[in-house]
């Protein structure tokens, strides 16, 4: 494996991981929305 090689496998898991944190995200926005307006009322 080249240097070349690794920055990209490097490059890829960051990307993917970074994906993975956003759904994750996007998962737990609307659940915390759905907390949140009962407890306002």
């Amino acid at each position: 494996m080249n240097g070349w090689t690794f920055f990209f496998i490097l490059v890829g898991v960051v990307f993917l991981t970074s994906q993975l944190f956003r759904v994750v995200d996007a998962i737990e926005r609307p659940a915390r929305h759905r907390r949140r307006r009962p407890a306002l009322r």
